[in-house]
């Protein structure tokens, strides 16, 4: 008989099965039991241990017994199921005593006063052979003591306040809980074969445990010019790092359950690591992320019904999780569905807690998102349903002023109502609360295009050096490049359009790119034209032709007649102008006091006025991504 033969005949499938759904529903039952607080969660972990060790052991059962007859019982079985019970025990008390560690350093974090904003940087160490880089490590350690004192919302212990631990044998815990710091920056300078290799690592001022590193190396002959910059690329790591800390930690202050808190805390990484998922194109693995956050979340809610934060953030991972499915696969109708159940959650937040200007944005963006989702065939209910985002959003911002994500959100919302003064100043406020600069290349995007908008050339170019700066992987600063070259602001540098391209579209996710490369040929067939180089700058615009496949919205034409009526191209704007309008009938361009400053010069070109009737100019201009 076959190895099928004798699992048919022992009948391992069958009870197989039958072990698989009894066992599934007693984990299911001792779920229930967690969730009503009859059992402690570390009840349910211990059960799924045994639950994983008696899939084999169940196996060994079926293949000594599945067969019809009296068996005996060998000693093979009992030493499989003996070794099988003995792992299952070790794992479960390993289980246990990290969810005990877990517990109490949880418990130790409420316990404590400090907070993660609360920041030392000691003094950096010199790890060189011959000693003899300590005034580099003091210049670097002084560096970022100023450049994170410019941090808003951020604070630092000043120089004089951690000069007595320079070089001390203190642990970094005592050392923290002696300056009152929740968060502790400590670091090293040495010798590479490169130049000069910088360390600097986040620490926890809690437990003492390393939360985040960054290694930078610099040119041993210019490392006093690199100083600043080492400084600032680390002060960014940090930033973003500590944002991330501080927003986990003051959580706290809402709850006594440390279970709850920690459950929360957990989840808040996890939509961290979906978003990163989705920016890596990963759209499954992000919407399975942002599931676990939200079963996370249910248990906080479990575990403490009364705490307003694991509804609200349940209300964002819903707002993540619909925007990524409409932005991901398209299909509207789920996205919207999944926003329906974010709105439950956030209306469960503000009844428990009225006052949370976070449970009260997230409704307001949820509300946003469906509008911008556009499945309302009722102008009148789309407008009420845009006024009542932007009513949350603003009374989420009177609730906390400090809330940078919510005047981001606003500034996004004004720019799709065309008030540009607007999107400056709640940008501008979004990018001076951000502290941590978790938002703020969208803000420095939106920042730029709104100020383009309103032919403030001078502000929108600072906006586009500094995240070009500060975020030079970020195509949208290369973009922003191209489109100052054909204002009046910039002079047109062939050779410096083409290297903006190029990085445009290799720094555009994979996703996007077909799309960018057409637009990016368009800007420099623009530039070309500006240069007098009008043939080479035609067999560009062809480059750049919309195509139904890439382009199914027609966006590129519109484009096209954009940068056709900025470089003196008249007719031909008109004529772009008009296939765009051709491919979407229902925009109505408005009348001529709402002209963007593009179509300005179209004024007196003939048919320009009858498209004024059927699309509103205030619309064509880039929309700013949703945050």
């Amino acid at each position: 008989m076959g190895i099928f033969g004798e699992i048919k005949e022992r009948r391992l499938l069958p009870l197989m099965g039958a072990y698989l759904v009894t066992g599934f529903v007693a984990l299911e039952g001792v779920d229930q039991l967690v969730s009503y607080e009859i059992l402690p969660v570390i009840a349910y972990k211990i059960a799924l241990v045994f639950y994983v060790f008696g899939i084999p052991g169940s196996l060994t059962i079926a293949w000594f017994h599945g067969a019809k007859g009296r068996q005996d019982t060998p000693k093979a079985e009992i030493l499989i199921q003996a070794v099988l019970f003995v792992f299952a025990v070790i794992v479960s008390v390993i289980v246990f005593r990290n969810d005990r560690q877990d517990q109490a350093v949880a418990a130790a974090t409420l316990a404590s006063g400090l907070q993660a904003d609360q920041v030392a940087v000691l003094y950096f160490e010199d790890f060189s052979s011959g000693g003899d880089l300590g005034y580099v490590a003091d210049g670097i350690t002084e560096a970022l003591i100023d450049e994170l004192s410019q941090v808003r919302s951020l604070d630092v212990v000043s120089r004089n306040g951690v000069e007595p631990f320079r070089g001390s044998d203190i642990s970094i815990d005592s050392i923290a809980q002696a300056l009152e710091v929740g968060s502790v920056i400590r670091g090293t300078v040495d010798e590479s074969r490169d130049g000069l290799r910088v360390t600097t690592v986040l620490v926890d001022g809690f437990t003492g445990a390393d939360l985040d590193r960054s290694v930078v190396t610099i040119p041993s002959d210019d490392f006093l010019s690199a100083r600043d910059s080492v400084a600032a690329q680390v002060s960014l790591l940090l930033r973003e790092r500590l944002g991330e800390e501080v927003q986990l930690r003051g959580l706290k202050a809402g709850t006594e359950s440390v279970e709850a808190w920690s459950f929360v805390q957990r989840s808040e990484r996890l939509i961290f690591q979906a978003e990163g998922l989705r920016n890596n194109d990963d759209l499954d693995g992000a919407l399975a992320t942002l599931e676990t956050a939200d079963s996370l979340l249910t248990l906080g809610e479990t575990a403490d019904p009364s705490w307003a934060r694991p509804p609200a953030m349940r209300a964002h991972a819903a707002f993540r999780s619909a925007f990524f499915t409409a932005t991901g696969t398209g299909d509207l109708e789920a996205a919207s569905a999944i926003i329906d159940g974010g709105m439950a959650y956030a209306d469960r937040a503000i009844e428990l807690d009225p006052r949370s200007a976070y449970a009260v944005e997230q409704r307001g963006a949820l509300r946003y998102l469906l509008y911008l989702l556009d499945l309302s065939t009722d102008t009148n209910d789309a407008e009420r349903l845009l006024t009542a985002a932007q009513e949350d959003l603003e009374t989420a911002a009177d609730l906390d002023p400090t809330l940078a994500t919510a005047y981001s959100m606003l500034s996004h919302l004004q720019y799709n109502r065309n008030d540009m003064v607007a999107v400056v100043l709640n940008a501008r406020r979004a990018y001076e609360e951000d502290a941590y600069l978790r938002d703020a290349n969208r803000i420095l995007e939106r920042l730029f295009w709104a100020h383009y908008d309103l032919e403030q050339f001078r502000d929108a170019r600072t906006w586009c050096s500094e995240g070009a700066e500060r975020f030079p992987d970020d195509h949208v600063f290369e973009e922003c490049q191209l489109w100052l070259m054909l204002s009046s602001a910039d002079e047109p540098d062939v050779d410096a359009a083409w290297a903006h391209r190029d990085r445009f579209v290799t720094q555009a996710p994979a996703s996007i790119r077909p799309y960018q490369e057409r637009l990016g040929n368009l800007l420099v067939a623009g530039v070309l034209r500006q240069a007098g180089l009008q043939d080479s700058a035609e067999a560009m615009f062809e480059r750049g032709a919309s195509d139904d496949d890439i382009d199914p919205l027609a966006d590129l034409w519109m484009y096209q007649a954009a940068i056709r009526s900025t470089t003196g191209d008249l007719e031909g704007a008109v004529e772009y102008l008009s296939r765009f309008l051709a491919a979407n009938p229902t925009e109505d361009l408005g009348d001529e006091g709402q002209l963007h400053w593009w179509w300005k010069k179209l004024r007196d070109e003939p048919g320009f006025e009858d498209l004024t009737r059927r699309c509103p100019i205030g619309q064509l201009s880039l929309t700013a991504p949703l945050k």
